[in-house]
């Protein structure tokens, strides 16, 4: 029996079989995490023009191939320019098999950073691994073949200790909480440079926010921004407290940003309090993908 397409969403598409790889003590495929990084790009970051997420097909392609002209091609001409790129990392060895033909998954980071003016951008990879680092052959590779493709020297990559897994099948699941919690991090780093937008602003918060006013977290800088501007953000699926209250999906904050040396204390550290429990968080984008779809086939959309 051929397997029914269940909804497109943006550039990723979900078949029958994909979320019954999302049930307890299965392997995420390829199409689960081609489809979160499409949420976390087009509902977190709002189309953001700095960051991007690669396909996991595309990142195989990319280390197995050898013809270096067509890789080229098949990347994103404007990558060069990009802050932030996420590349999922997977240890098959075969280009053309759907889903994947290895056995874990992880997660490789590019950043760009600048340097000032007329100075070329500092690269750095971050790797992020919930199996005690068994992939970093791989991400290695895919380190050393992006370098190539995209004509960069003198980059390194930091190895990052994270949470691990308790079993043989959960590496998915931690690399859609990893990239979910940076992609986050970065959100809230962008969102100074930009005027709060009327429905970013909440009064009454600002009131309560201003009768209490929290302290300023060391590290942090206050921008100069009306008192009374207090941004809402939807919070992570993954976070979201067990409550039906309506402002239960939201946290507030006023603009603020990390001062430069506080973020590379602090952006790319990810501790076992971040993370939520992979059988919840399996259950979390079973709901997501239910309500997606639900919306896909409603006639009003």
């Amino acid at each position: 029996m051929a397997d029914s397409i269940l909804f497109s969403y943006h550039d990723s598409t979900l078949f029958a079989s994909d979320p019954l790889t999302l049930h307890d003590g299965k392997w995420l495929n390829d199409a689960i995490l081609s489809f979160y990084f499409e949420y976390l790009a087009n509902e977190v970051l709002r189309g953001d023009s700095t960051i991007l997420f690669l396909k996991p097909a595309l990142v195989q392609c990319l280390r197995l191939q050898q013809d270096l002209p067509s890789l080229r091609s098949a990347l994103p001409p404007d990558m060069h320019t990009k802050h932030i790129i996420f590349i999922p990392i997977n240890d098959g060895d075969d280009v053309f098999v759907q889903g994947g033909s290895g056995s874990h998954w992880s997660l490789l980071v590019c950043s760009r950073t600048t340097r000032g003016a007329g100075k070329t951008a500092a690269v750095t990879f971050h790797y992020f691994d919930s199996a005690a680092n068994s992939n970093y052959h791989v991400a290695l590779a895919t380190k050393v073949k992006l370098e190539m493709l995209l004509a960069e020297n003198n980059t390194q990559i930091i190895t990052h200790s994270c949470p691990q897994q308790e079993n043989g099948y959960d590496c998915g699941v931690f690399v859609i909480l990893f990239a979910d919690i940076l992609a986050r991090r970065y959100a809230d780093l962008r969102l100074p440079s930009r005027q709060p937008s009327p429905e970013n602003v909440t009064r009454s918060a600002a009131v309560q926010y201003n009768t209490a006013p929290m302290p300023v977290a060391a590290g942090y800088t206050m921008l100069a921004a009306p008192s009374n501007d207090v941004i809402r953000r939807v919070m992570s699926p993954f976070a979201v407290p067990a409550t039906d209250a309506p402002m239960a999906k939201y946290r507030e904050f006023r603009p603020a940003m990390l001062q430069t040396a506080v973020i590379k204390r602090t952006f790319w550290w990810i501790d076992y309090g971040d993370l939520c429990n992979p059988n919840k968080a399996r259950r979390t984008l079973r709901q997501l993908i239910d309500e997606l779809c639900a919306k896909k086939r409603s006639p009003l959309i």
